[in-house]
């Protein structure tokens, strides 16, 4: 905890993949879960979609947006959904796949999938050469809920829709009753990408910090999340090492089009 000497968030730089998993090997050997992230430019935060507007929105406006969103989603997807969503979770994780704003966060339970996430959408120049660092965050998420939760002495695990800890955060729940810190969940797998992405997520309440600022709280474990910085003049060599351990396009993308996009790589079209 706090008073460790430790700093809140450590930050690796690798040189290579071993490397890497070198870290993420040390950091899961501490923990009984560990979750992953990967973006393609270091200095993007850990923030949801829906609080990623130009003019920063406050608490109660994103409660109206997601109420707004939510309510144009319901009234226009019914001739392209095969069913009905037997619950509000179940149309965020929905809305959430097909890239509509909300307050989840994804994350992977695959460090492999998160680098590849982190390498493959990385920003280039005209020349092919990455302009940015990137990186991957490692998260204790058990850690995180308790940090998260500790006003209410929660000593639990990874939550699921079907917590009595997450009806404080349906879409439902107005603001001044929506609990704040983000908290780890397991989401529906709705989609055969979600399921070989290994994807979970952090469900965000009504306060707008980053999860880097959030770990700062006295509430949460030293080290409950780090990062692991990929240098721009590493990024290929990473991706390229990556790819010859079968971690792909198709993999990722268990689908045509992922077929297609690890096609047109291989080929030099990518």
């Amino acid at each position: 905890m706090r008073g460790s000497g430790l700093p809140k968030i450590q930050a690796d730089e690798p040189e290579s993949l071993s490397e890497l998993l070198t870290s993420v090997e040390a950091y899961q050997a501490e923990r009984e879960v560990v979750w992953y992230r990967g973006v393609n430019n270091v200095a993007h935060d850990l923030t949801p979609s829906i609080i990623r507007l130009t003019k920063k929105p406050t608490e109660k406006e994103v409660v109206e947006l997601e109420s707004a969103i939510f309510s144009a989603f319901s009234q226009r997807s019914p001739p392209f959904v095969e069913k009905d969503f037997p619950t509000s979770w179940r149309t965020l994780f929905f809305m959430q796949h097909y890239g509509i704003p909300t307050r989840l966060l994804d994350w992977s339970e695959s460090p492999f999938v998160a680098l590849y996430f982190a390498l493959s959408n990385v920003e280039r120049t005209n020349a092919g050469v990455p302009k940015k660092d990137v990186a991957v965050w490692m998260c204790d998420p058990i850690g995180w809920n308790r940090g998260a939760l500790s006003h209410i002495s929660y000593q639990g695990g990874i939550l699921d829709e079907q917590c009595e800890e997450v009806k404080s955060y349906e879409p439902s729940v107005k603001h001044d009753h929506r609990w704040t810190m983000p908290v780890m969940l397991h989401g529906t797998h709705n989609s055969a990408r979600i399921v070989a992405q290994r994807g979970v997520f952090a469900l965000f309440g009504k306060g707008l910090k980053s999860m880097e600022d959030v770990s700062k709280s006295d509430a949460f474990a030293d080290d409950v999340l780090r990062k692991a910085i990929i240098r721009k003049d590493r990024v290929d060599a990473f991706l390229n090492s990556l790819f010859q351990k079968g971690i792909t396009e198709s993999v990722i993308y268990p689908d045509l089009q992922g077929l297609a996009l690890e096609i047109r790589r291989k080929f030099g079209y990518l």
